[in-house]
């Protein structure tokens, strides 16, 4: 049973890399006692791997079969889903910049790890395994292996998954810009704004609510809100825009948040707006809690 693997030339490192790749599917047809042979040569534009398995029945070439779908699903994870990746988003997002393209790389790799894998109905634990029994089934009806054809040809519901994944990085990574645009925004607008008070606490309890109290204690009350502050904020008013609208209107030189919560999404805003005044309390006579402050002094 003889298999032709073919990669482009040109590609020296991607040729070492699916060489190891092979190699690490044939390592585990030996311990498994099916012993195989592999000849290089260059024929054209292409580096050809001629892989000879030795099998001595159905169980044995089906083996070599998925071994070798193995090793070849791992080179194209680690080797062309990068570049495919790469492809989707200069040709869809090419406004994008060079670190804010990594950033996302990253992240849509982050997505696949994390993926659930389907293929003729059968679910797969990762992409990996997945293409390994896709190519496993190439295999037993052609043994002549184009990496860049199957890449092209073969795999387009799997570049569809990729620009899905993309699609999500991206638009999670604008959003999380457009946050932290937000954010620069709202510490410009205490930055220039005169504090109407020393200290303001608040208290986050234990049904998620939040309260407004002065260092006595006692609740603040506003009499009214910045008008150039509800422009910015764009009128949308839940108790937690109310909270955030009203220190800033007050611009307190400092604020004490007791919370036992802090990974909450509105305790992480408020710490990120108020950066250098803002104090966590996981703990004191408020919280029910032995004082603890922490904070950024």
């Amino acid at each position: 049973m003889v298999f032709q693997i073919s990669i482009a030339e040109e590609n020296r490192v991607q040729v070492i890399r699916l060489r190891a790749a092979l190699e690490d599917g044939f390592t585990q047809l030996q311990s498994e006692g099916i012993t195989w042979t592999v000849e290089e040569f260059v024929q054209g534009d292409q580096y050809i791997f001629s892989c000879q398995v030795h099998a001595q029945n159905y169980d044995e070439e089906r083996e070599a079969r998925y071994q070798l779908g193995k090793g070849l699903s791992m080179f194209i994870c680690e080797c062309k889903d990068p570049e495919l990746i790469r492809g989707i988003i200069n040709r869809e997002y090419s406004f994008l910049r060079e670190n804010d393209i990594i950033k996302i790389e990253n992240q849509v790799l982050r997505q696949l790890e994390t993926s659930v894998w389907e293929y003729a109905r059968i679910l797969f634990a990762n992409r990996r395994e997945k293409l390994a029994k896709q190519i496993a089934l190439f295999l037993k009806e052609f043994p002549f292996f184009s990496v860049e054809g199957f890449v092209r040809f073969r795999m387009k519901a799997y570049r569809k998954t990729l620009s899905k994944c993309v699609q999500d990085a991206v638009d999670d990574f604008l959003l999380d810009q457009e946050y932290q645009e937000f954010i620069q925004l709202l510490r410009y607008f205490i930055s220039v704004q005169p504090s109407r008070i020393s200290i303001a606490q608040v208290i986050h309890d234990h049904q998620g609510r939040y309260r407004l109290v002065q260092d006595d204690g006692t609740p603040i009350q506003l009499d009214e809100i910045d008008q150039s502050l509800l422009e910015i904020l764009e009128h949308t008013f839940s108790d937690e825009d109310f909270l955030v609208s009203s220190l800033l209107s007050l611009a307190p030189e400092r604020v004490i948040l007791h919370t036992q919560d802090p990974e909450e999404n509105l305790v992480r805003t408020l710490v990120q707006i108020f950066e250098g005044r803002i104090m966590l309390c996981h703990g004191c006579s408020q919280c029910g809690y032995p004082l603890n402050f922490q904070g950024d002094a």
